[in-house]
């Protein structure tokens, strides 16, 4: 195979507007990002790899258990239908405005450049320090299990900073790399997962196998089931990511709908049959052990139903966890670059490296910003209340971004393609998704939480005073108003 660094690199190339709609830019900007790189299986990879399908199901099956019992398969379920709500209208704005920018460019098309700013912004914010989180939850899961396995006892910050480490590596070399890295790592996780769900209907627990978890007239608690399906609802985010590298790939018009709709559709099986397959295998007659088991599950069941053999368990959560953090590096700096290219943010962050084409200053900043609050806020909260803190500040952020995408699409699908308006896509499907999201905030602070995750909601509000800031401060000064023009660019990248 070719190098990358000697293949021949493609010119620069102009953005250009296919189709027009009324009231939206037709100027245009430049791209220096690889075009043409990935295909279908490579964005399909980045969503779902940015969902984290293993740490989605292994470190949530013990709450839905807990809050669902036998029923929790059906949450996973219920959860799914939910998100293909959000998925409607999302996969219509994919189709018709494919951009780096992402959100940014689809609720500046929709509602404006205001709007699109912030909720840009607050998406390439919240999503630039995931991997701060996940590097941090995954280095304390090493220290944990390797130190009382096998007597290894080198600190969670060393394994968190490598795994940013090679994040910045992935994103630095170029897309193709990253989703190279990401097609293995997340088959070899979704197999280790199947595999131990297959296993354990194979071999089950007590109760036998049966199908009692997916009849609603065993939902015992139905408040404990609906707080279930919150947190599954939020194990699926992560399947709008393939819309962040829609410039990169072959055919986005064609592409990312289909690894929108394909990653929750896929997502929803692993899900399901996995979390199925883990009650099974524990026994459906003793799930109150499962649900306050000290150690996660799929250690336990790994070691039990494969003779000791946890360890395969283990590395493929770390390769969960690598491989979001990847994914999230992608899809953050490529928002950030997209935002950055309509001088909405400061210019530095659309250089791009001359041989990879990435977007070079981007993966500079958000990895350092990473690295400072893995390290920084990790020794002061600790690993794993870092990750539940940070976790819980994305659903407020996660909330507002996609009620946003729901009014961008219901107006830009209404306004301007008048012949593809759907009442199920851009009505009946976001109304039931806003309904939800709405009281699924609402939930996640009635009571509040406890410390740290009290955090969570002052720093999303953090996330939203600083937004506001930079959009007051700076770009709507007079002379500094010129980027709202191009908030809304319709990119033709053929």
């Amino acid at each position: 195979m070719v190098p990358l660094a000697t293949m021949p690199q493609r010119p620069e190339k102009r953005m250009t507007s296919e189709k027009t709609y009324p009231g939206v830019s037709t100027d245009t900007l430049s791209t220096t990002l690889s075009t043409g790189t990935i295909g279908l299986g490579g964005a399909l990879m980045q969503a779902i790899a940015q969902i984290s399908p293993t740490l989605g199901i292994f470190y949530t099956i013990a709450f839905t258990t807990t809050q669902a019992g036998k029923t929790a398969p059906l949450t996973y379920l219920a959860a799914f239908l939910i998100c293909l709500t959000l998925a409607a209208p999302l996969v219509g704005l994919a189709r018709h405005l494919p951009s780096a920018g992402g959100f940014y460019t689809y609720v500046s098309a929709g509602i404006g450049p205001k709007a699109g700013f912030m909720t840009g912004w607050l998406y390439g914010i919240s999503v630039s320090v995931v991997p701060a989180a996940l590097a941090a939850f995954t280095g304390a899961v090493l220290q944990d299990e390797l130190s009382a396995k096998y007597g290894i006892g080198i600190p969670w910050w060393v394994y968190s900073s490598i795994i940013l480490l090679i994040c910045f590596a992935c994103a630095y070399r170029g897309i193709a790399i990253s989703v190279r890295f990401l097609v293995v790592m997340t088959c070899f996780e979704m197999i280790v997962g199947l595999g131990l769900a297959l296993t354990g209907i194979f071999n089950p627990g007590p109760g036998g196998v049966n199908v009692s978890g997916f009849n609603p007239a065993n939902i015992t608690n139905s408040s404990g089931f609906f707080l279930a399906v919150v947190l599954s609802i939020f194990a699926f985010t992560g399947f709008e990511s393939a819309a962040a590298v829609g410039e990169e790939s072959r055919d986005p018009k064609r592409i990312i709908p289909k690894a929108i709709i394909g990653s929750l559709v896929l997502i929803g099986i692993f899900y399901v049959v996995t979390a199925w397959g883990l009650q099974i295998g524990w026994g459906t007659d003793d799930l109150d052990s499962l649900a306050n088991s000290p150690t996660a599950p799929a250690f336990v069941l790994s070691d039990r139903l494969w003779n000791g053999a946890s360890i395969i368990v283990l590395i493929a959560l770390v390769n969960s966890g690598l491989g979001v953090c990847i994914a999230c590096t992608t899809s953050a700096t490529r928002t950030l670059y997209g935002i950055a290219r309509t001088d909405a943010l400061p210019g530095f962050l659309t250089k791009t490296h001359p041989v990879h084409r990435t977007p070079v200053a981007a993966v500079l900043a958000q990895s350092a910003l990473a690295l400072i609050v893995c390290i920084g806020l990790g020794l002061l909260l600790g690993p794993y209340n870092l990750f539940n803190t940070l976790g819980t500040t994305g659903t407020f952020i996660y909330i507002p971004i996609f009620i946003m995408m729901n009014i961008a699409a219901f107006r830009f699908f209404r306004t301007r393609v008048r012949a593809e308006f759907s009442i199920w896509a851009h009505v009946v499907a976001p109304i039931i998704s806003t309904a939800a999201l709405i009281v699924i905030g609402y939930n996640s602070i009635v009571p509040l939480p406890d410390y740290p995750v009290l955090l969570a909601p002052f720093i999303a509000g953090l996330y939203v005073l600083v937004g506001l800031i930079i959009l007051f401060g700076r770009n709507l000064r007079p002379g500094k108003r010129e980027w709202m023009k191009h908030a809304g660019e319709l990119p033709d990248i053929s």
